[in-house]
């Protein structure tokens, strides 16, 4: 009982901490601890020994999103965020509780910073709008797919607790083709998982004394562990795994990685 009445108030703490606290507020030196891992999945790739003539350009189609597979966080710590001044200012307030406004910025994000991971390759890159059917020449790579579980979790136990619990979670299906004028052969394809890290909260890290300071900097800092987060996780591994897939056609040179885990394409070879 005690327990729970420790936690409640810190909880309350917390809410009042970030109403009373501006964005500008000092780096949390967690920052740096895990923020989550991405995982993928293969479904199905190309066997085929025979190396494929290189694409002349990359065009990733806009990812579906259905309303139906968002859940949305209805806890104090998301509400207050998404209802502050700041983003008033921004004129985005109540945007992070809207179905429709999380699917739309999860998947503008995604299409960009795939897009942009894709620039570093020798390979032309350029978006298509979801719905879009135009017909693309042979020699056209193409990048389809569909998000299918956004969940944002709970912010105010990710913050206040952390470890895992309260963690948000994307997961994406992913299909990379190649159009010939024999028509077109599939690469990859596969699912993407990225849940966010699980790094310590304010209570665990500090106590109820300090965390009205530690969860105000943590509530500048949680877009690493949040949807957003995840997105760009997915984004920066489907970038990882198609530059693999390229690179064992001979199409691109191979992009040296700090990070040593090999990619499913690369287990395959």
């Amino acid at each position: 009982m005690a327990e729970r009445i420790v936690r409640m108030h810190a909880a309350s703490t917390l809410v009042f901490a970030m109403l009373s606290t501006s964005v500008a507020i000092a780096q949390n030196k967690a920052e740096k601890l895990l923020v989550g891992d991405t995982k993928i999945t293969v479904i199905a790739g190309y066997k085929g020994e025979a190396k494929l003539a290189a694409p002349a350009k990359i065009v990733v189609h806009d990812f579906d999103v259905p309303s139906e597979i968002i859940t949305v966080d209805h806890s104090p710590a998301s509400h207050v965020l998404s209802n502050s001044p700041i983003a008033r200012m921004k004129g985005d307030a109540g945007q992070d509780q809207d179905p429709a406004a999380i699917a739309k910025k999860v998947q503008t994000a995604f299409s960009k910073t795939l897009l942009n991971d894709l620039k570093k390759t020798s390979i032309p890159s350029a978006g298509s709008p979801l719905g879009a059917n135009p017909e693309e020449p042979a020699g056209t790579l193409i990048v389809r797919g569909d998000f299918i579980t956004i969940k944002q979790g709970n912010k105010t136990t990710r913050m206040m607790i952390g470890l895992g619990r309260g963690a948000s979670d994307v997961q994406a299906h992913v299909v990379i083709s190649l159009l010939t004028d024999n028509g077109p052969i599939l690469l990859s394809e596969f699912k993407v998982d990225a849940a966010s890290g699980k790094k310590p909260g304010a209570v665990e890290t500090m106590g109820v004394g300090s965390v009205a300071t530690s969860a105000a900097a943590g509530a500048a800092t949680d877009s690493k562990s949040s949807v957003e987060g995840d997105t760009a996780r997915i984004a920066n591994a489907v970038a990882k795994e198609m530059n693999t897939i390229m690179a064992t056609q001979g199409w691109v040179a191979s992009q040296p990685s700090g990070d040593k885990s090999q990619t499913p394409a690369q287990q395959a070879k």
